[in-house]
């Protein structure tokens, strides 16, 4: 479980730092609000 964990984070990493077309830009964009809503920052 963990070893599927380290690699998805690594995907993620490595996909968050590629160029992206603009359907990811904003899929993003709403990814990281909803996380920051919900850390309350």
């Amino acid at each position: 479980m963990l070893f599927a964990l380290f690699w998805v984070l690594v995907g993620l990493f490595i996909g968050w730092n590629l160029p992206q077309p603009p359907w990811a830009r904003e899929l993003q964009d709403k990814v990281v609000g909803v996380v920051k809503a919900a850390l309350g920052k």
